[in-house]
């Protein structure tokens, strides 16, 4: 038997579904009114919209990190369940709504955004340069910046799928097993150690 949820998760929750549904547009009152909570509840749990937006923004970019930690053992079987993972959860429709929803916000809120990156996709970067830098370092990858190998493995994961899926255009449901081989095969090939060669 699951626990209630409190009003603050309440809150969270409708403030998840409206944002995604109607960006930042979507009012105090109909996040009130899904939540089923009093006004007075919500100025109890957040100072303003904006505060309950950066919370929410912070829990979407949440869900989307995929980590990947241990030791390099089976590096290429490694690289590809994270890579899967990461695909599987960013070009989710609510990935690419989160997505959408947060990036439209960054000029009118510079901090917040930057520190749901840092938050999300920043710390899911540094965990894989440290996985990276680990397989550099047992020399199974070539030595190179493990920050730009894991910002380049993760752009090659989701290759133009998510910015298609931004426009709205379909995607071709090519075969995902083989389009994540090509990929993990491609940047091992471009990291391959000389001496491994």
């Amino acid at each position: 038997m699951h626990a209630p949820i409190n009003n603050r998760e309440k809150l969270l929750l409708a403030a998840r579904e409206l944002f995604l549904e109607q960006g930042y547009e979507a009012s105090v009152d109909a996040i009130i009114g899904r939540a089923g909570v009093a006004r007075q509840t919500f100025y109890n749990h957040f100072k303003s919209k904006e505060n309950l937006f950066a919370e929410t923004a912070k829990g979407c970019f949440l869900d989307i990190v995929v980590h990947l930690d241990g030791e390099p053992k089976h590096l290429r079987a490694s690289l590809k369940t994270f890579a899967q993972a990461y695909r599987d959860k960013a070009l989710d429709p609510e990935g690419i709504a989160a997505y959408r929803t947060v990036c439209s916000q960054a000029s009118r809120f510079p901090a917040l955004v930057r520190e749901a990156y840092e938050h999300g996709f920043g710390q899911m970067i540094a965990r894989l340069a440290e996985f990276l830098d680990r397989a550099m370092a047992q020399g199974c990858l070539r030595r190179v910046d493990p920050v730009f190998a894991a910002e380049l493995l993760t752009a090659m994961a989701l290759g133009q799928d998510r910015t298609k899926r931004l426009f709205g255009i379909e995607c071709e449901q090519a075969d995902e097993a083989l389009k994540l081989d090509y990929v993990i095969d491609g940047f091992l090939r471009m990291l391959a150690c000389p001496s491994c060669a």
